[in-house]
């Protein structure tokens, strides 16, 4: 009787995770290898305290910009690592898909100095398993002359 069980109730655990996954919602994506765009890339420095979200999102590219009015313009393209049948399937568990995050972008001017603006408070994202994120901010004033921008779990 309990070999019976065994027989039965594994493969009924087994097909419920692989259903879970198959539910699961991702992102694929395809890019021109034959990159026309001409980007100023940012060298960047990454430091973080949160190991989930560290692990779970990359850092793809930062590049600046300067807008037709004389403003700095940045953008910072992001990856969701939540991706694969082990990362999905705990995902699932976990109730953490798709992977909500915040960000908050601030300022500096010539001197290193904070400027308050309106992008200097927590805004929301969510990126699928796998999705490719751009964020953008451009500077509040010409007086702006560098930024960092910070990310946090939700």
């Amino acid at each position: 009787m309990k070999r019976c069980r065994k027989t039965v109730v594994l493969p009924a655990v087994l097909g419920g995770m692989l259903a879970l996954c198959a539910c699961q919602d991702s992102v694929n994506t395809l890019e021109n290898m034959d990159k026309t765009a001409q980007q100023e890339y940012v060298d960047t420095r990454y430091f973080s305290t949160d190991s989930y979200c560290r692990d779970r999102i990359t850092i793809l590219a930062v590049n600046k910009t300067t807008t037709d009015s004389g403003l700095m313009k940045f953008q910072v393209q992001i990856r969701s690592n939540r991706y694969g049948f082990w990362s999905e399937l705990w995902s699932d568990i976990m109730g953490a898909n798709p992977y909500h995050i915040s960000y908050k972008v601030d300022w500096l001017d010539a001197k290193g100095m904070k400027v308050n603006t309106a992008s200097s408070v927590w805004l929301p994202e969510i990126l699928m398993p796998g999705e490719v994120k751009y964020i953008q901010s451009v500077a509040p004033n010409a007086n702006c002359r560098d930024f960092f921008i910070s990310f946090k779990e939700n």
